[in-house]
């Protein structure tokens, strides 16, 4: 029957009191209590031996607290009970166990009951700091942060899989690695750990929802660590399991259950019928200490002095067994008084399957400051801290305190747990959103500070090196596991600074280990990180290829730099995807060049990609982003002249041959001549193009006018002949490209006038010109190069184009719903001369703040693709006729674009230092100082001119001002009285040695002006 009164606490043995007891654990029906001098007494039931000592015969239990005598030589700090077994972990780090043992639980590969504890020899080489038991199953994390378990698995309870069914020795649970632990708990067969950072990880037995998962799939058996994601932001610190409940600690002193609430276990009261974590909010007061028995909860709250109880709990009806059916449940709180302790200053709180206990503080000892008082007495995984820093860097030679710290640095920084724990912001500094909770700052600064002690620097560069990458995370689900990917690098560049060994190769082998989801969750954190976080693992990996590239030549040595190279090309898409953080040099190599032949690797790669052989050998062109413009410049020239090369070469042989076997018949001239006539420029030159076969763009391209001698400078015909065919074509008379205004890049038309054939000959014509390495300047957009990439221009591009992208940039940045609306806008534009709906029915759908985002998205969609999709495949089709799209490939499109078209960043001042002087001139004579004096006081349009007038064109190629080399010679023929002359496949001016500053600006002018044809008109 039901106690009609409250039934008292009762004070412990006088003989247990004077001794005092510093921790109680409870099973089913047996107890164990350790006092302050790490003893441990027992009592209850010893039908499995659960009480680790005799009994006298006949005796199946024990009523008062006796020691065990076997634990008496050993320096216990910690024991557990399940429900028949228990275990101590000693200050050394050991675990003893004893009882039941018919599932494993003990640990010792033995499946049997025993009486007298024993070492469990599979945790010999770890450090135990705490332990939790199961109805029959065990859980212990070690102080380098790893979990293992034992014991029955028929639910999972041990979170290695479902494979088996039990397992009698510990074994590693791999999906919590690297998480940096605060607490592993255990229920009756569900098992739980909580990281630092309160995220709660839960696996075993959810049968009664006792794991707190989503019930979206719900799930009885989960067999790995799950995380919850419904206690994730409720900033949990402590969490305590029942047999099929779990009760919920957090920062704030809130309590949350879960689970089988079938005897009122869970607090809510008979009308709640919700699952998942509700907060037990009749509590009156933040919570101190937490305690969950089989089927009851207990909480104190330390400011009021109330100990608050809610569940069932179970009265014996005459039997030893004690079956469920023979149990008569009656609610506990009729039990406990929340007024009982009032008085009492309660130090902890400890549940069990039929009792409670409290432990109280002894007089003048101060209570604990922290509002969660259950936390502060659980051991923490090994970390440093300030202290710990100052006291290794204090560390004399030889001294015994040198050597602790070296194993302490050897633990650390041998585990990803420990080194993620060591800088975790505050849980109050973590903002919400962000998901990098480790501070890269503060690791940066005490990396620098710690490798300037060399003996610190070895100790840590040997752990890293030899344990921790070893032991990195590389198929954990869970983010809290990875953070150390981000420590790592920080390291890595505080050795390498120390000249020590760089972590990059084997830090770039583990990356490209990793799962899926791991590497997906890897990616995440680099999208996240500030470019000066970013940029440093960059760097590093960038060190680490250089490094390797003595071993280019050298198969298969060669090949270690392929797992570097695929990390880099992670991170260079990652940096893609984040809106380019990094600028594209910031991943340039750029002395690869240098130190190895680029036609060699231009070769390895056609081998690869076209898979002609499986020699161990490696080619950076997989790799392209490591190359800079001027690299990939040279290797589309290469291309190109190979390709050339190998069709003059055919003809040779074929020549040959037929030689030798007195065939009067000679190859195909390997060389396209096109003949064309200056005043009908374009047409003879579409005309042609139009005729001719596909075999003939690729081969060299010689031009000749009719009607012309030829010159030797047959490089500047071939400038002149693209500068003016060009110039014809993308003139706004023409009809084939249209103008936003009058200095904006020209885009294809709507509605275009030419017929579409020209668009393919155009194209043709641009891959011609770069398949013959002749830089022109076409005012295309930076788009044109993203779509012959096969990428996506954005609202950028059509700022470039045309004033309609900054009205639309500014659509996108009014937040008010007034201002958009007053706009009226809708989903119409006006483009090219036309009203062009953008839906069906655009007219009448008007463009508001809920719907900007995709109106502008239209609108670029529209003009770049939409309405010129005919026309641009065409012109993309006659480009890729002429190029190898695979090579051209290797650009990003601002590459490609300052290849195929120069750029316009001069430098006169390199342009000058860099002439060269024939003759009589040199840098002091007096027409050269008064050619400079003229030419730096030139507008830039004359100075442009100038260059085209020189160099057959007005652009910098790629390469930079560097390489336009311009040769001023005096020419014994010229006099005064003549304009300068150039000879533009060598950049030469001939210039006359004018007398004044006056002549010679007149006469440079005058050239300059009659540039057009080399002077014909």
């Amino acid at each position: 029957q039901q106690p009609s009164e409250p039934v008292r606490f009762r004070p412990g043995p006088e003989a247990l009191r004077r001794r005092g007891v510093v921790l109680v654990a409870c099973g089913e029906r047996h107890t164990l209590l350790l006092h302050p001098d790490s003893a441990v007494s027992s009592c209850g039931d010893n039908s499995r031996g659960q009480l680790g000592r005799r009994l006298p015969a006949g005796r199946q239990r024990s009523s008062q607290p006796e020691p065990i005598q076997a634990l008496e030589t050993q320096n216990v700090a910690y024991v557990s009970c399940g429900k028949e077994h228990s275990l101590a972990i000693c200050s050394n780090g050991s675990v003893l166990s004893w009882g039941g043992g018919t599932f494993g639980q003990l640990g010792t590969g033995e499946l049997k009951d025993r009486l007298i504890p024993k070492k469990i020899e599979g945790l010999s080489t770890c450090k135990i700091i705490q332990v939790a038991c199961g109805d029959y199953h065990s859980i212990a994390l070690t102080t380098d942060g790893r979990v293992f378990s034992w014991g029955q698995n028929i639910y999972g309870q041990l979170g290695i899989g479902k494979e088996v069914s039990s397992h009698g020795r510990p074994q590693n649970v791999p999906a919590l690695g690297g998480i940096p632990l605060a607490q592993v708990a255990a229920g009756g067969a569900h098992s739980f750990a909580l990281s630092l950072l309160g995220v709660a990880y839960g696996w075993g037995r959810n049968n009664a929802h006792q794991l707190g998962l989503s019930q979206s799939d719900p799930k009885e058996q989960v067999f790995k660590p799950h995380s919850v994601a419904s206690l994730r932001n409720l900033d949990v610190v402590y969490i305590s399991c029942g047999a099929e409940h779990t009760a919920v600690l957090t920062q704030d002193g809130g309590i949350f259950t879960f689970g089988d609430d079938s005897a009122g276990q869970l607090g809510r009261g008979s009308s709640t019928q919700k699952t998942g974590p509700q907060r037990v909010d009749w509590i009156g007061g933040p919570v101190s200490l937490l305690a969950c028995g089989s089927y009851h909860t207990l909480a104190y709250i330390s400011d009021s002095g109330e100990l608050i109880s809610f569940g069932r709990g179970c009265s014996e009806r005459g039997t030893a067994s004690c079956k469920q059916e023979e149990m008569q449940n009656f609610n506990i709180s009729a039990l406990i008084s929340p007024n009982e302790l009032l008085d009492i200053p309660v130090k902890q709180i400890f549940a069990g399957t039929y009792v409670s206990f409290a432990s109280t503080f002894r007089p003048q000892v101060s209570k604990y400051t922290n509002g969660a008082w259950c936390v502060e007495v659980l051991p923490k995984i090994s970390q440093m801290d300030r202290a710990t820093i100052v006291k290794w860097m204090s560390a004399t030679a030889e001294s015994e305190t040198r050597q602790k710290a070296k194993r302490e640095i050897e633990v650390i920084f041998s585990s990803p747990a420990c080194l993620t724990a060591s800088f975790l912001k505050p849980r109050s500094a973590v903002e919400i959103d962000c998901c990098i909770t480790v501070d890269l700052q503060k690791a940066r600064d005490v990396f620098c500070e710690l490798t300037k002690r060399d003996w610190i620097a070895g100790r840590i560069s040997f752990s890293l090196l030899n344990h921790l990458i070893l032991s990195l995370p590389l198929t954990s689900p869970h983010q809290e596991a990875l953070l150390c990917f981000l420590l790592l690098p920080e390291c890595s560049a505080a050795l390498e600074a120390q000249n020590l060994q760089s972590l990059a190769l084997p830090f770039a082998k583990a990356i490209n280990s990793m799962s899926k989801r791991s590497s997906d969750i890897l990616e995440k954190y680099w999208l996240s990180l500030a470019a000066s976080f970013f940029d440093p693992i960059v760097q590093m990996l960038k060190k680490a290829v250089v490094s390797q590239l003595p071993y280019y030549y050298v198969p298969p040595h060669c090949l270690e730099v392929i797992p570097v190279l695929e990390a880099l090309q992670k991170l260079y898409k990652v940096n893609k995807k984040a809106g380019y953080k990094l600028p594209l040099n910031s991943f340039y190599i750029d002395d690869l060049a240098q130190k190895i032949n680029l036609f060699v690797d231009l070769a390895r790669w056609h081998a690869w990609i076209d898979n002609l052989h499986s020699l161990p050998l490696i080619s950076f062109c997989r790799f392209p982003f490591v190359l800079n413009p001027i690299s990939k410049s040279q290797l589309l020239n290469m291309e190109s002249a190979f390709q050339q090369e190998c069709v003059k070469e055919e003809a040779r042989q074929i020549l040959l041959r037929n030689q030798l076997n007195r065939v009067d018949e000679y190859p195909k001239v390997p060389f396209f001549l096109l003949r064309v006539r200056r005043r009908n420029l374009v047409e003879d030159t579409l005309q042609k193009l139009s005729r001719v076969e596909d075999a003939s763009l690729k081969m060299q391209l010689l031009v000749q006018f009719e009607g012309e001698v030829d010159r030797p400078e047959a490089g500047g015909i071939l400038l002149e002949f693209f500068l003016y065919v060009f110039d014809e074509m993308i003139q706004p008379g023409y009809g084939m490209f249209m103008y936003c205004e009058k200095n904006s890049p020209m885009w294809f038309p709507t509605r275009p006038s030419a017929e579409i054939k020209k668009y393919y000959l155009f194209g043709v014509l641009c891959g011609m010109c770069l398949f013959n390495r002749v830089t022109v300047f076409v005012p295309f957009p930076l788009a044109l190069f993203k779509k012959l990439l096969g990428k996506k221009p954005s609202l950028d591009d059509l700022k470039e184009l045309s004033p309609m992208g900054k009205s639309l940039q500014a659509v996108l940045d009014y937040e008010e719903d007034d201002v958009v609306a007053g706009l009226q806008l809708c989903y119409n534009i006006s483009w090219d001369n036309m009203d062009v709906d953008l839906i069906p029915n655009g007219r009448s759908v008007a463009v508001n703040n809920a719907n900007k985002k995709d109106f502008v998205s239209k609108c670029v969609d529209y003009i770049f693709n939409q309405s010129v999709k005919e026309v641009f495949e065409e012109f993309k089709r006659g480009f890729y006729k002429v190029l190898d799209k695979r090579v051209v490939g290797f650009c990003e499109p601002p590459e490609l674009m300052a290849v195929a078209v120069g750029h316009a960043n001069y430098d006169w001042d390199i342009y000058e230092k860099n002439t060269i002087y024939w003759g009589m001139y040199s840098p002091t004579h007096p027409t050269i100082r008064m050619f400079w004096q003229v030419f730096h006081e030139l507008t830039l349009a004359d100075k442009k001119g100038f260059l085209l007038f020189v160099a057959g064109t007005d652009r910098v190629p790629v390469t930079g001002m560097e390489s336009m080399k311009l040769t001023i010679h005096s020419h014994k023929a010229l006099s005064e009285d003549h304009v300068p002359e150039a000879q533009t496949c060598y950049s030469l001016l001939l210039l006359p040695p004018y007398s004044t500053i006056g002549k010679l600006k007149e006469k440079l002018l005058q050239a300059i002006e009659n540039n057009r044809g080399f002077g014909k008109q």
